[in-house]
Formats: C-alpha cells, sequence, structure tokens
C-alpha cells in the first residue's frame, strides 16, 4: 500500500483572543507499518534463501573437494601403473634383442642339413677311440706272439 500524506488541518485563525497552539497533524502509521511487516517477512526469507545458497555451495564445495582427493588418488595409481608396465616393456624389449642377437648366432637350417649330409657320409659311429685302437693292436701283437711261440 503506498504511503498517503496525512491531511493538514486549516490553519488556525488568528486574532485577538484565538491563542492556540497549533495541533499536531494525525499521522497515519497503519499503512507504513504493514510496509515495514511486509518488507521485514522479505528480508527473512531472503535471508533464509541466503542461508540456503550458501548451504548448498557449502556442501558441493565439500564434494569437489572430496572427488579431487579421490580422482587425485586414482592418477597416482595409474600413473605408477602405467612406470610400471614402461620398465616392463623396455624390460622385454631388452630379452626380445637378447634373443635375437641369440638367433643370429644358430646354425640355420641348411647349415644343419649340410653337417647331416657330411655325418651320414662319414658315419662317425663306426669311428674307434685310441684307447681301442691301442687294444686292437696289443690284442694282435698278442696273437702273433703266442703263433711264434
Amino acid at each position: 500500500m503506498p504511503y498517503q500524506e496525512p491531511l493538514t488541518p486549516p490553519p488556525p485563525k488568528k486574532g485577538i483572543l484565538h491563542f492556540r497552539k497549533p495541533q499536531q497533524p494525525a499521522i497515519d502509521l497503519s499503512g507504513i507499518t504493514n510496509d515495514i511487516n511486509t518488507l521485514s517477512r522479505r528480508l527473512r526469507l531472503v535471508e533464509e534463501s541466503s542461508t540456503n545458497i550458501k548451504k548448498f555451495f557449502q556442501v558441493t564445495q565439500e564434494n569437489v573437494i572430496t572427488k579431487n582427493k579421490h580422482y587425485s588418488a586414482e592418477i597416482k595409481t595409474i600413473t605408477s601403473d602405467i612406470s610400471e608396465i614402461r620398465k616392463e616393456i623396455h624390460e622385454l624389449r631388452e630379452k626380445l634383442f637378447m634373443v635375437i642377437r641369440e638367433l643370429q648366432t644358430v646354425a640355420r637350417r641348411e647349415e644343419v642339413k649340410v653337417l647331416e649330409k657330411y655325418i651320414n657320409l662319414w658315419n662317425p659311429l663306426r669311428f674307434v677311440t685310441q684307447n681301442e685302437v691301442e687294444q686292437i693292436i696289443n690284442e694282435v701283437l698278442e696273437k702273433r706272439s703266442n703263433r711264434k711261440v
């Protein structure tokens, strides 16, 4: 309700016998109190809304901090896993190079086949050892010495 100016009383009559005190105009305070009460209610609503918004932002901020800690821990775990995987890959690469170097020194299939042909041609199972040759010689010599006797 808009504020209304109170009506001013008519000016006092001035005369010889009229010595009156000027009267204070009567102010209507009911409209002002209604306006103050309305403003007070609105102010309380705004304060409650502001308090609720502050609580909401505080909870949101706490959630963000919690999630940030959680994600930081996960990132550290993932980073350490990645570094371990890199080390393992490096070790595997070194071992693979060692295997490749070893395979380069190994005889090829063609070389093995050539050796197999020579072995089959020579037939080393029929070879004799030095001890066997000496024993055979000794036996032959003994037989000859026994025949001469």
